[in-house]
């Protein structure tokens, strides 16, 4: 599989990578399923593993370490924060570890930070950004993420603010029409030198119908590596058939995709986009 330069984190990564969220029960995913399909991502390439304090309860999370307490080696780990206050954002580290069964990790990322108010609490005075560098001073966490779905801008901005090391941003195809992480978020984050991370490729398997040229789409885009969230291990096979025969969308190919998923380009498609996640009407800018 192509490997990709990680920003400055002296990395490279394969251009595919693994969503942890959707290894739990409410998936109907079993301990059992999950741990095959981690070890199968290992075994075909996969490096990158991305999770999260809140999903299912830290499920995710606890699913990760039963492979990670075997392969740690092989593995880079990411989870996220929620809470935005340093105090809060210490307990989250210290039962992710635990979850995890590591004594670090390797990247540690604000989850969704979808506003300006949502930025301003976590990088102010008493912030979670403030634990997020006593932990890497510490050894705990070796680099520092943000992530986003929503509004470009406010990712634009944290990079302002912060030289954060990486960035986890939605661009599934539908992204491209609204809110566009591809055309306002990319260019800033390449000449900043910020390893991107792509999410929502196939926009809650909404995009099922052109899954093979959605994920062709996404891993196009001037990025390193795209997460996909599978439940299964035939869904991870297919990614991971797409990205070893990897061939970018000739441009009739990308036009063609555009006219077909152009319909769905609505809040109730992407609820992402949408204000407070109800996908009822657009998130204001």
């Amino acid at each position: 599989m192509e490997t990709r330069p990680f920003g400055r984190t002296g990395e490279r990564m394969p251009i595919l990578s693994l969503g942890c969220q959707r290894l739990v029960d409410e998936e109907g995913c079993s301990e059992a399923q999950a741990v095959e399909i981690l070890n199968t991502a290992l075994d075909r390439g996969i490096r990158y593993f991305d999770t999260a304090f809140i999903y299912s309860a830290g499920q995710s999370e606890s699913r990760v370490g039963l492979v990670a307490r075997e392969r740690r080696d092989e593995m880079w780990i990411a989870s996220k924060l929620y809470e935005p206050g340093a105090e809060a954002a210490k307990r989250q580290l210290e039962t992710s570890l635990k979850r995890l069964q590591t004594d670090h990790l390797d990247e540690w990322r604000m989850h969704d930070v979808l506003s300006f108010e949502r930025l301003d609490a976590l990088t102010g005075a008493g912030g979670a950004l403030e634990t997020m560098l006593w932990a890497r001073e510490q050894g705990i966490v070796r680099n520092i993420s943000i992530s986003g779905h929503t509004n470009p801008q406010v990712q634009i901005e944290a990079l302002r603010r912060y030289p954060f090391d990486t960035v986890l941003c939605a661009v599934s195809v539908l992204d491209h029409f609204i809110y566009s992480f591809a055309e306002e978020f990319l260019p800033v984050a390449r000449e900043k030198n910020v390893g991107v991370i792509g999410m929502k490729v196939f926009a809650y398997n909404r995009l099922g119908f052109v899954a093979a040229e959605a994920l062709r789409y996404a891993l196009g885009l001037p990025l390193t590596t795209c997460i996909v969230g599978c439940s299964t291990l035939e869904q991870l096979l297919f990614d991971l058939d797409v990205a070893e025969h990897f061939v970018p969308l000739s441009d009739p190919e990308r036009l063609e995709l555009f006219r077909r998923v152009l319909p769905m380009v609505r809040p109730d498609q992407m609820p992402w986009k949408s204000v407070a996640w109800r996908g009822t009407e657009w998130s204001p800018r």
